[in-house]
């Protein structure tokens, strides 16, 4: 089985501090992995060089064997990599699936496509194993 994600070498440095050392990483299709480490160690500078928020300054990234210098953010949504953050705020005169899916509403010619993102949070919800209502 091929690694669906290979970091190798990535690099990230910022003035004074080597966020990621030449980092190397591979993630197989349906492992689970854990982030560790002390403050400053690194972890959310990795998801975000992942994820297309920042770039990195050496080392390639594979995905699905396709070679990238660095991700952008749209590029990383079109693969299907997303991030979550730790601080992830409701807003609170939203609906559950509008919280759910912020920012990335299925939308038909244009206009939010109500009845699919419904469907879709009460989708998330059973995978969650929850009944909440989602409108």
């Amino acid at each position: 089985m091929e690694p669906i994600l290979t970091l190798k070498n990535v690099t990230k440095e910022y003035p004074g501090v080597v966020a990621l050392d030449h980092m190397n990483l591979e993630v197989y299709p349906g492992e689970v992995h854990a982030l560790m480490g002390e403050n400053g160690a690194g972890k959310s500078t990795l998801i975000k060089v992942v994820s297309g928020a920042i770039k990195p300054n050496g080392g390639t990234i594979l995905y699905e064997r396709k070679e990238y210098t660095s991700m952008t953010p749209a590029l990383s949504k079109k693969l299907g990599i997303g991030v979550i953050y730790q601080e992830f705020n409701l807003v609170p005169d939203l609906s559950v699936a509008e919280n759910i899916f912020l920012g990335n509403y299925p939308t038909r010619h244009g206009i939010i496509d109500w009845k699919e993102l419904y469907k879709n949070a009460r989708k998330v919800m059973e995978i969650l194993g929850d009944s909440i209502d989602v409108e």
